[in-house]
């Protein structure tokens, strides 16, 4: 396989658009494909994954769509080259093998020198072995690249409290991150600590001091570097997941001890983010933990990706549901149904995923049917349209 054919590429699913014009194939060289090739072609056609298994056709992810690469899958043996490739550039081969094979899975982070570094999941998928490789854009990005609202950048104004960023896998929640913090390093003298498995952003000091701690290189475990990340004298933190009870605690803790803190956690829209935060709350501290979250939350972001009205690219959708005093009150009197009214409210500065889709739709950046995609409420999208205009054949 050539990379320099690598946006040759055979659509997976694609829709009536795409099926208008034959995607042509990828020529592939007789020769066996190093993990390298894989790579390579993942960042010439501008991919964001790549999905090898043995006995399976390799598949990339472009602009959100999965496709296949025309060359013949992996053999077991193929595989085995790749994982112990992957395995042996890690710091201690021998404890992430162990991990894989007596745990089924392991996350590592692997470079391709002076390209691009990839997020990277080892598994086994019908006892052979399966790769997951995310690429990780390393370049600091801007709010003006990344389209976000203005709301957004705003959030690096802030100097206590907790901002909770949710979406689902790959909806641009850690590149929303590295730009809040990178406006920050870039205007404040303080210093920043992130925990991240993997480390994704790699942010240079520049008015502040950065520290960026990576699980399983730099610590043994999350639980473990989020304890002495406290004991390093930070002003921002930087908590790449909130996966555990203890991992909220901690941000809670941090939040109401006057630091600033940002996470991620996995959840559809701005008022469920708030219920999945709850429902990780330690039952001994209960009452302590609800209230540190209605005294300490200054903002839920949540995001979708929506593709662009021409087919290339795609354009961060986002709802935004800021602290606000009736948002505080609903958490600590555990009225977390009511939430759901006050993301609406742009007064206050926050929006519904159904209000920015609208706005998208009126700049004409996106289509009606992709509109309706990521819709939350569907049929309120539509009225919303047709009111932008009823005569608009864009909405027939």
């Amino acid at each position: 396989m050539t990379t320099k054919a690598a946006s040759e590429i055979i659509e997976n699913a694609q829709d009536e658009k795409d099926t208008a014009t034959p995607q042509p194939a990828i020529h592939v060289e007789e020769r066996q494909l190093t993990l390298h090739d894989f790579l390579k072609t993942v960042i010439k056609a501008k991919g964001s994954d790549l999905h090898l298994q043995a006995s399976s056709v390799p598949m990339i992810r472009v602009d959100g769509r999965a496709r296949f690469l025309d060359c013949p899958p992996p053999t077991d043996e193929q595989m085995k080259e790749y994982v112990d490739a992957i395995i042996k550039a890690q710091g201690e081969p021998e404890e992430r093998r162990h991990m894989l094979e007596h745990k089924g899975a392991v996350d590592v982070a692997y470079s391709l020198p002076g390209q691009a570094r990839f997020r990277t999941n080892i598994f086994h998928s019908r006892e052979k072995y399966a790769i997951v490789m995310r690429r990780i854009v390393t370049k600091i990005p801007n709010f003006e690249e990344l389209n976000l609202p203005p709301q957004v950048e705003g959030l690096a104004d802030f100097h206590r409290g907790i901002v909770i960023v949710s979406g689902t896998t790959g909806s641009g929640k850690s590149t929303s991150l590295a730009a809040i913090i990178g406006k920050i390093n870039r205007t404040r003298s303080e210093r920043i600590i992130t925990v991240e498995d993997p480390i994704e952003f790699q942010h240079e000091n520049a008015k502040a001091l950065v520290s960026q701690v990576e699980v399983g290189t730099d610590s043994e475990s999350y639980e473990y570097a989020l304890r002495a990340m406290m004991r390093q004298d930070p002003d921002t933190i930087l908590i790449g997941e909130i996966r555990d009870p203890f991992s909220l605690s901690t941000a809670l803790k941090a939040a109401d001890t006057g630091h600033l803190v940002f996470t991620t956690v996995h959840a559809t829209n701005a008022w469920t983010t708030v219920q999945r935060v709850v429902s990780l709350f330690d039952p001994q501290m209960k009452e302590l933990q609800q209230q540190q979250l209605a005294l300490n939350l200054q903002a839920v972001i949540s995001q979708r990706l929506a593709k662009k009205r021409e087919g290339k690219g795609r354009i961060p959708v986002v709802e935004i549901m800021m602290a606000t005093p009736i948002v505080r009150k609903y958490i600590l009197d555990g009225e977390f149904e009511k939430l759901k009214g006050a993301v609406g409210n742009k007064e206050a500065g926050s929006q519904s995923f159904d209000q920015h889709l609208t706005e998208l739709f009126q700049k004409q950046i996106i289509d009606v049917g992709e509109a309706r995609r990521l819709a939350s409420n569907p049929d309120a999208l539509n009225l919303a349209l047709r009111g932008i205009s009823n005569s608009d054949t864009r909405l027939r």
